[in-house]
């Protein structure tokens, strides 16, 4: 019987870190008899895409259209140790789970949950929502609507409870994602005993995704609502992630996006009830809860403030950049 490890994320907890480490690492995990089920590293998205009817990527993606079922053909196929890996699967609704789960009902199935501090979490994902041109709100809003809704795009505890609909709890790994600046050996090391599998002798490198500081964020996110309905979403989607991301630069004060200390209470209480409910759920830690609690460095006040005059100098600096890597002629 197959035995299928489902890593879902959810986004911003060192996924993307997770699967160029799988990606790079195929071949030693093939010699291990451990399938990693894609032919090019964008297949698993295409395959998220499909199996949730394209619910969360606001763009038409038809190349997508079956890209699940080859993956599904692929971990049935193999009959041994699968890891199948993508955070857009964190954002499955219930019927989304129960689709993934039924197309492996013919295997042992585990599911694979990050969870990471709140604080934290937050204004990565706040700078993925910019770079995926969606940029409406400023980070004070994005805040406010995080609270009213309690987005299920960094809850772990409720992610982990929709699976164990279709999972034993034996079969739930959650894996947490340890405090800023630590080495990523130390996740990888973890999100490898989840799966059972020794990463020991890989090089563990450096993750994938470095953060935007605020400067950065803001010229990207009014560059994206300017150009929003003027150029076709996916395009705009492409040209921030595979270019501007890169060429943005650095603002000399380089601050990072911090939450504001008003927010505080909120957090520590959210923070108090995931914990539990995950220490309630009988699933199985890589890690510790207490990797969940908010740090002083995850708070600081007015982050979100930029002057005209850091939005210029970034401006400039972004225009030197696109100059100097404009396709030659």
């Amino acid at each position: 019987m197959a035995e299928i490890f489902v890593h879902v994320g959810p986004p911003k907890t060192g996924s993307t870190y997770l699967q160029d480490q799988l990606w790079r690492h195929r071949e030693d995990l093939a010699r291990r008899e451990v399938l990693l089920p894609i032919e090019h590293p964008n297949e698993m998205w295409l395959a998220a895409v499909d199996v949730q009817d394209g619910a969360f990527v606001h763009v038409d993606v038809p190349e997508a259209r079956g890209a699940w079922a080859r993956v599904v053909h692929r971990v049935l196929d193999h009959g041994g140790r699968v890891v199948v890996s993508h955070e857009l699967l964190g954002l499955s609704d219930d019927d989304h789970v129960a689709r993934i789960a039924a197309s492996f009902d013919r295997a042992e199935l585990h599911v694979v949950v990050m969870a990471r501090d709140l604080a934290a979490m937050l204004p990565s994902l706040w700078q993925e929502t910019v770079k995926m041109a969606d940029p409406d709100q400023p980070w004070p809003q994005f805040l406010a609507e995080q609270q009213a809704r309690r987005s299920p795009w960094t809850d772990a505890a409720g992610i982990v409870r929709r699976w164990l609909a279709h999972v034993p709890p034996s079969r739930v790994h959650v894996v947490t994602v340890p405090p800023r600046g630590t080495p990523p050996a130390v996740l990888l090391g973890r999100f490898a005993a989840a799966l059972g599998i020794d990463t020991g002798e890989w090089d563990a490198g450096s993750p994938a995704n470095e953060s935007l500081d605020v400067v950065q964020v803001e010229l990207l996110r009014r560059l994206t609502r300017a150009a929003v309905g003027r150029l076709d979403r996916r395009d705009l989607q492409r040209l921030v992630n595979d270019r501007l991301v890169h060429l943005v630069p650095r603002s000399g004060a380089g601050r990072g996006v911090r939450v504001p200390p008003e927010a505080r209470s909120w957090i520590e209480g959210e923070t108090r009830r995931r914990r539990a409910a995950l220490a309630d759920a009988g699933v199985r830690v890589h890690g510790t809860l207490e990797d969940l609690e908010p740090t002083g460095d995850d708070w600081a006040a007015q982050t979100h403030v930029v002057t005209d005059a850091e939005l210029l100098e970034a401006s400039v600096g972004l225009l030197v950049g696109l100059l100097e890597n404009r396709p030659s002629n």
